[in-house]
């Protein structure tokens, strides 16, 4: 098995492709591998859209540092005391929207997975959720890798938004994301755009892993029925979920600080490397029968959520959700499946937003 190797992005430039487990796994530790450039005009980019290039968060020089620090302010919110205080309301959630599943057949899409990812984050973040349309549009907007423009606005109408919702807190401070961000001392500002990112990176995550659950299940009956029988398994079936469902990180460039080994290569200072998160999830170094969907698997250490220092630090709630999810499907619709094929289903979003238009379930 090649592990890396060289590629041409769709923006026609080069860069490397790492797709072995081991080899992404020590790239997200690796320091001298970063989101930064040292001559950002000049770095290789995924395609002419804002997010795949050299990243803006950070300076190159203090990248790492900052990033951690980025990391500290963020992490309490995902705690597990903070999860587990979520979890009853997250539980709730999940069978308010069950409750809309009736005469047999639903859009599992639009009235569980959509509804339940957008809904939870919101709570987090201190959005209101009557803003959920409003938002949906900005996102899809942001992530426009065929319009430069309207992706720059989106952007750029979200961030407002979000900076005027920050600014009415510093009055009325509430127990969510944005109160404490601004408690610890950011400007409105910094606020706003911490915000944008946590939106538009984990809107729709859980989403499409609850969609992409639903589908392995309906095609392989003997797993749903394992788990039904064995609400023990749920843990490790959403892993396993986790496994097989595609990671918009993976689109992400990282740039190389200095001249470094990847592997067999010799990757040279500025070049751009792309992790393959779907490939590095079925390498069969890592997994044996690493095609095979089986919710037993342990260990079970695929990278949909990154490792290390950039390891999510939102895994925890989208774990949370897909627990709860299945729990609750598992239990209340034992003989859920999809209704048709999976090649018939449609999908709308762009590059990182992509997902199914409508997920239609029986029982």
């Amino acid at each position: 098995m090649v592990s890396i190797r060289r590629v041409r992005t769709p923006a026609g430039d080069p860069a490397w492709l790492v797709t072995g487990h081991a080899e992404v796994r020590f790239g997200y530790t690796d320091r001298r591998l970063g989101l930064t450039h040292h001559a950002p005009e000049n770095a290789p980019r995924v395609e002419d859209h804002q997010l795949l290039g050299p990243s803006q968060l950070y300076s190159h020089e203090d990248e790492h540092t900052e990033h951690m620090a980025m990391r500290s302010l963020l992490a309490p919110f995902f705690s597990g005391r903070r999860i587990t205080a979520l979890q009853e309301e997250v539980r709730d959630l999940v069978h308010e929207l069950l409750d809309t599943f009736t005469d047999g057949s639903a859009d599992l899409h639009g009235q569980l997975s959509a509804p339940l990812s957008a809904r939870t984050l919101c709570a987090l973040l201190g959005v209101p959720h009557s803003d959920h349309q409003a938002f949906r549009s900005l996102i899809d907007a942001m992530g426009d890798t065929a319009d430069r423009s309207r992706a720059d606005a989106g952007l750029e109408d979200l961030t407002a938004y979000l900076a005027a919702l920050t600014s009415a807190k510093n009055d009325k401070p509430g127990d969510d994301l944005l109160s404490g961000l601004l408690a610890a001392g950011l400007e409105n500002e910094d606020v706003a755009g911490m915000a944008a990112m946590l939106l538009f990176a984990g809107y729709d995550s859980a989403a499409v892993a609850v969609d992409t659950g639903v589908v392995l299940f309906s095609e392989h009956r003997d797993q749903w029925r394992l788990l039904v029988e064995n609400p023990e398994l749920t843990p490790s079936a959403v892993e396993e979920i986790l496994r097989f469902t595609e990671a918009g990180g993976s689109t992400f460039p990282r740039y190389a600080r200095q001249d470094v080994r990847l592997g067999d290569a010799m990757v040279a200072r500025g070049d751009a490397v792309l992790f393959d998160l779907g490939q590095a999830n079925v390498d069969s170094r890592t997994f044996p029968e690493p095609l095979r969907f089986d919710i037993t698997r342990t260990p079970n250490p695929h990278l949909s959520f990154g490792h290390g220092p950039w390891h999510c630090v939102g895994a925890p709630l989208a774990r949370l959700e897909l627990t709860e999810a299945f729990s609750a499907l598992r239990l209340r619709f034992p003989e859920l499946r999809s209704a048709g094929d999976k090649r018939d289903l449609r999908t709308e979003g762009t590059t990182f937003t992509e997902r199914v238009r409508e997920l239609p379930v029986v029982w």
